[in-house]
C-alpha cells in the first residue's frame, strides 16, 4: 500500500513539475529576454511538439492492452516510427518557417533532427518505466528537465551574447528528456524483470526485429494502434497549436507574452491531472458526489470562492509584476487580463479533474467532450485573438474551459448515475442470493 502512495505522489510530481519549471523559465525571460525573439523561439518548441504528437502512436497506451501483450514484449518499434515521422515533419517544415521568419531557427541545425529522434523514442519508455514502478526515476528525470529550463534562462540573463542559442538550448532539453527516459528504460529492461517490465511476458522472451512479422500485428491491432494515435495528435497536439496561432495572429511578441500567461494554464492542467488521478483511486466515491445533486447554495458558494482567489491571484500577480503587461495599457486592463487568465486557469483544472472521471465510467463520452473542447478552444482563440488580441486569446480560453467544464459535469453525472444504478442492482441481486442460500 505504501509503495503504491509513493508511486502516485511520484506520478504526480513527474506531471507537475515541467509545467512548474516551465512556468519559472518562462517569468523569467519575459522579464529580461527580447520578447520577439522569445516569442519565435517558443513558437519553435510549440510546432516541435506538435510534429511529436501527430506521429505519437501511443505504444504505452496500446501496451496495457492484454492481446498486445501476448503478441510481443515490447513496442518500442512504434517509438522508431514516431521519430521518423516526426523528424520528417518538423526538420524540413522548421527550416522552412525559420526561413520566413515566423519561428526561430538554431544556430545547430543538427538538433532539428536529433530532438524529434530522441523524444520520438521515449513515448514506450515513460510508459514501461511508469508500470514497472520507476516513478522515481521518471520524476527525477523531469526535474532535471526543468531545472535545466530554468538555468537556461539564468544562463541567458547574465551572458546576453549567448541570446541566439535560445533555441538550440530548448531543443536541447528536449532531446535530452527523451534520451534520459530512453536509456533508464534500456537500462532496466537489461536487468530482464519480468514481473515488472514485461508483465504477461515470459523471461526468456527476446525481440527480435529481424524475426518478427510486423504486418499481421499492425492489422490485428490497427484499432487500438488508430484510436491512441487519435487521442495523442488530436487532443495533445492541440495543446501547442494555439501557441503558433497566437503568434501568428498578434505576432511574435504577443506570443511570448502569451506564453508566459499560458505557462499558469498548463500547472493548472498537470495539477488537475495529479489530482484526477488521487480522486480515482476512489472513484465509486467521486461517483456518489456527483450522483447527488449539489444544492445551489453549494454551487453558488463555491462560484464565489473562486471568483475571490482569482481576484486575489491577479491582484498579487500585478503588484509583483509577474509578467510584463505593463506595455498592454492601464492598470484595469492589466488587471483583467491576470483576472481570465488565473479564472481560465481555475476551469482547466476543474476540466482535468472531472475528465478522468469521466473516461473511467464512459469512454464514448471522454472522446465526445474533448473533440470539443479542442475544436471549441482553438475556434474562440483564433477568432478572438484577432478581435481583441491577447485579452481575447486569453477570454477564448475561459469560455471554451467553462463551457466543457459544464458539459463535462452534465455528461459525468449521467454515467455515473448508470454505473451506480447498476452496480447497485448487483448488490441487490448478491444480497438476494446470500438469503436464499441461507434460507436453504
Amino acid at each position: 500500500m505504501a509503495e503504491v502512495k509513493r508511486d502516485v505522489i511520484y506520478s504526480m510530481l513527474a506531471s507537475t513539475l515541467p509545467a512548474l519549471g516551465n512556468f519559472v523559465a518562462v517569468a523569467l525571460a519575459l522579464r529580461h529576454m527580447d520578447s520577439v525573439w522569445l516569442g519565435k523561439s517558443y513558437a519553435l518548441v510549440s510546432f516541435f511538439f506538435i510534429a511529436i504528437d501527430l506521429f505519437n502512436f501511443g505504444s504505452a497506451r496500446i501496451f496495457t492492452v492484454e492481446a498486445v501483450r501476448s503478441s510481443v514484449p515490447t513496442l518500442i518499434f512504434l517509438d522508431c516510427l514516431s521519430a521518423l515521422g516526426s523528424t520528417a515533419v518538423f526538420a524540413p517544415a522548421g527550416i522552412l518557417l525559420g526561413r520566413y521568419g515566423l519561428i526561430a531557427q538554431p544556430e545547430f541545425v543538427i538538433l532539428m533532427v536529433l530532438a524529434p529522434v530522441c523524444y520520438g523514442m521515449s513515448h514506450f519508455s515513460l510508459g514501461a518505466l511508469r508500470s514497472c514502478g520507476r516513478s522515481g526515476a521518471i520524476c527525477a528525470i523531469s526535474l532535471t528537465s526543468a531545472l535545466s529550463r530554468v538555468l537556461i534562462i539564468v544562463l541567458l540573463t547574465k551572458h546576453r551574447e549567448l541570446d541566439r542559442y535560445l533555441p538550440d538550448l530548448l531543443l536541447l532539453v528536449e532531446a535530452g528528456y527523451g534520451s534520459m527516459l530512453l536509456l533508464t528504460y534500456l537500462q532496466a529492461d537489461r536487468k530482464r524483470s519480468p514481473d515488472r517490465l514485461r508483465s504477461g511476458c515470459s523471461d526468456e522472451v527476446r525481440f527480435d526485429v529481424r524475426a518478427f512479422d510486423f504486418r499481421p500485428f499492425f492489422v490485428r491491432f490497427r484499432n487500438e494502434i488508430l484510436g491512441s494515435w487519435y487521442s495523442n495528435a488530436i487532443f495533445s497536439g492541440a495543446k501547442h497549436l494555439d501557441m503558433m496561432l497566437v503568434t501568428l495572429i498578434v505576432g511574435p511578441a504577443g506570443g511570448s507574452l502569451y506564453r508566459g500567461v499560458k505557462s499558469v494554464h498548463n500547472l493548472a492542467f498537470n495539477c488537475g491531472q495529479g489530482v484526477a488521478l488521487l480522486l480515482n483511486r476512489g472513484s465509486r466515491v467521486s461517483m456518489d458526489m456527483l450522483f447527488h445533486r449539489p444544492r445551489q447554495i453549494n454551487i453558488v458558494a463555491g462560484a464565489l470562492v473562486l471568483v475571490m482567489l482569482a481576484v486575489a491571484a491577479s491582484l498579487l500577480a500585478c503588484r509583483i509584476r509577474l509578467f510584463p503587461i505593463a506595455v498592454l495599457g492601464s492598470y484595469a486592463l492589466q488587471f483583467g487580463i491576470m483576472f481570465v487568465t488565473f479564472a481560465g486557469a481555475m476551469m482547466i483544472f476543474l476540466c482535468r479533474v472531472l475528465s478522468l472521471l469521466m473516461f473511467s465510467v464512459n469512454r464514448a463520452s471522454f472522446v465526445l467532450v474533448s473533440t470539443i473542447e479542442v475544436g471549441l478552444s482553438l475556434v474562440l482563440i483564433g477568432i478572438m485573438s484577432y478581435l481583441f488580441g491577447l485579452l481575447g486569446a486569453l477570454l477564448g480560453i475561459l469560455v471554451a474551459s467553462t463551457t466543457v467544464m459544464g458539459l463535462s459535469f452534465v455528461l459525468s453525472r449521467h454515467d455515473a448515475r448508470k454505473v451506480l444504478i447498476a452496480s447497485r442492482s448487483c448488490s441487490i441481486l448478491d444480497a438476494d442470493a446470500r438469503t436464499e442460500n441461507l434460507a436453504k
